[in-house]
């Protein structure tokens, strides 16, 4: 809850949780109805396979418009890491949403819910209050995902989107609480990478060569 006492406008929540969030914001005494769905997946996973997005086509819920990016979770340059053009074409299609519901949220995730989704989230916030300085801003991302760890490449991309001239990249890295879920949530990042060596080569097919003939 914001400091007006009023629901957020934005949700984010992990992917294993979309169908039953959607489930309770169309109970009639839901505080905001969510009137679209920003989803974001891993690079070439099939439907259905872990870190794929649900297709809200195969639920109830297909009337709500849902837009699907693919990209890894990568804070270095990566093989199909994230890229500008999905960025922008992700926080055009919340805000967009924002605009034409004004009584309505918009719910973006990731697999975990707390680092792609919640960088994405940090942009609309930036643009939905423009009025609010860079640490009030972060203050309210963690509101709404106390976990927050957002992807600092990201953030740099929407830092030049929202027009914040450094200024929301500056907060991020600054700020406690979210800098340390960000340095824990890169370490378990490499320690995947370490665990899944078919994870690694995915990511960065330029480091391995092709076996020989």
């Amino acid at each position: 809850m914001n400091e007006d006492k009023k629901p957020h406008r934005i949700i984010i929540t992990r992917a294993d949780e979309l169908v039953k969030t959607l489930d309770s914001a169309a109970n009639d005494n839901a505080a905001l109805k969510i009137t679209a769905v920003l989803s974001i997946e891993h690079p070439g996973v099939a439907p259905g396979a872990k870190g794929a997005a649900p297709r809200l086509d195969e639920t109830p819920h297909a009337h709500v418009p849902q837009k699907i990016l693919s990209f890894w979770d990568a804070e270095q340059k990566v093989h199909q890491g994230p890229d500008l053009e999905q960025v922008e074409a992700g926080l055009q299609f919340v805000m967009e949403h924002l605009a034409k519901n004004e009584d309505g949220a918009v719910l973006i995730h990731c697999h975990a819910g707390k680092s792609r989704s919640v960088a994405l989230a940090l942009g609309a916030l930036s643009l939905l209050h423009p009025e609010k300085p860079e640490g009030e801003l972060l203050d309210l991302l963690l509101d709404i995902r106390p976990i927050a760890a957002p992807n600092i490449i990201m953030v740099e991309m929407l830092d030049t989107l929202t027009g914040r001239e450094g200024r929301l990249l500056k907060a991020v890295l600054e700020h406690p609480v979210i800098d340390a879920q960000r340095q824990q949530t890169e370490k378990n990042r490499q320690d995947l990478l370490k665990e899944k060596p078919e994870l690694l080569q995915k990511m960065h097919p330029e480091k391995f060569f092709p076996p020989k003939p």
